[in-house]
């Protein structure tokens, strides 16, 4: 309310926080200390990236950006709590089903 901007982030590497799963209990504890899922979701992108110093090339869907981008199934906007439900992702223009990114977890020289 008072206009001070707020950049998602997690304590990722500390024992029993893990890298990937602790971005979404993050913005899951964003929503429910009263940020709306949409502000939530700027924190994360737009405002992360101003935060790093890369919001010239990231942080939001612009021409001349980089667009890396997932795609969930269900709407994040409603609950951020959908950003559990990766289905496919976008990096550096090669999609990849979510299926497709847990063979190369497991198999990584394919």
């Amino acid at each position: 309310d008072a206009g001070i901007s707020i950049a998602t982030g997690t304590d990722a590497g500390n024992p029993l926080t893990l890298h990937g799963p602790a971005i979404y209990a993050e913005m899951e504890a964003m929503q429910k200390a009263g940020m709306t899922p949409m502000q939530v979701i700027v924190s994360s992108t737009a405002v992360a990236a101003r935060a790093m110093g890369h919001e010239k090339r990231a942080g939001t869907i612009e021409k001349g950006k980089d667009a890396d981008l997932v795609l969930v199934a269900g709407d994040p906007s409603a609950d951020v709590a959908n950003f559990r439900k990766v289905r496919w992702v976008v990096r550096s223009g090669v999609v990849r089903s979510i299926d497709d990114l847990h063979a190369l977890a497991q198999n990584p020289q394919k």
